[in-house]
């Protein structure tokens, strides 16, 4: 009877394990944990956070700059393996070649693994940072656009939303970061950045209804008017998983930025490579 009630047990948890309709994931530059931790108005975020599981002490991947630390979140894996080393990385420029490859010369990414595995899946990414598209494969997604500036990058992905309501869809917002470079890390100015893309996200929320799970975070904190250093300000992000089926409170388990990748597959039904080191945060739903 052991084999019948393993077989049961696993066919329980497969079946509580949610399976999302569309998936909406909001990369935010520069968005450090501690920007939740003072009192900047953030109603939005603390909505999906109340309805959702979620940590304040995720971790990005070192150094605490955007190129190794996007990659490390699309890709599964840390720069060890991925090969993403700084922001000078190239598809054809760069320190050493990555462990494995994917459907292009470069480290598989959670796009090109889904346009694998889901040939006819509808991928969608609008990135506000220029240098995000080129970590992706080319001929993963179903739509990609540059797009300048919170706002309209924002404007851009609900347009696209509301016409064809992707399986996947990724948006990456880059004034957070901005502020933090202008002004100082966690002064005023960055602030109201993060308040206003607090708004942003909210009308993404309103937009998508309740059929969306929303996964929001980003690649790093600050310091001053820079990161890239050692400091757990630079180190923490904000990491929030939020939807249908999805468990409510605060994560106990380690999250790291590789590890989103690795829930997306889960919550997609995907196998991932064997060259991934991202573990799902299953705990978000069982």
């Amino acid at each position: 009877m052991k084999p019948l009630v393993l077989l049961l047990a696993f066919a329980a948890l497969a079946a509580a394990q949610p399976r999302p309709k569309h998936i909406i994931v909001i990369g935010l530059d520069g968005f450090g944990a501690q920007a939740l931790q003072f009192d900047a108005k953030a109603p939005n975020l603390r909505a999906l956070m109340a309805a959702g599981s979620w940590t304040l002490k995720a971790r990005g991947v070192m150094p605490t700059v955007s190129s190794p630390n996007w990659a490390s979140l699309i890709m599964g894996a840390g720069p060890e393996q991925h090969g993403i080393t700084s922001n000078d990385w190239q598809p054809d420029k760069f320190e050493f070649s990555p462990s494995c490859q994917g459907m292009a010369q470069t480290f598989p990414t959670i796009f090109g693994l889904l346009r694998q595995q889901r040939p006819s899946a509808h991928i969608a990414i609008v990135h506000d940072w220029e240098g995000f598209g080129r970590m992706v494969e080319k001929a993963a997604p179903t739509f990609i656009r540059h797009v300048k500036g919170s706002p309209p990058a924002t404007q851009a992905a609900i347009a696209y939303w509301k016409e064809h309501k992707p399986e996947l869809l990724f948006l990456h917002l880059d004034d957070v970061d901005h502020a933090g470079h202008d002004h100082g890390w966690w002064g005023p100015e960055y602030k109201a950045a993060v308040e206003m893309v607090d708004g942003l996200i909210g009308q993404f929320r309103e937009a998508a209804g309740r059929d969306a799970t929303f996964l929001i975070t980003a690649d790093h904190g600050g310091n001053a008017r820079k990161h890239g250093g050692n400091t757990m300000g630079e180190l923490e992000i904000p990491w929030i998983l939020s939807g249908p089926g999805i468990r409510r409170g605060e994560l106990t388990v380690p999250v790291n930025t590789f590890d989103t990748a690795a829930t997306l597959a889960a919550l997609l039904r995907l196998k991932p490579p064997a060259c991934w080191i991202g573990q799902p945060v299953e705990s978000s739903w069982r």
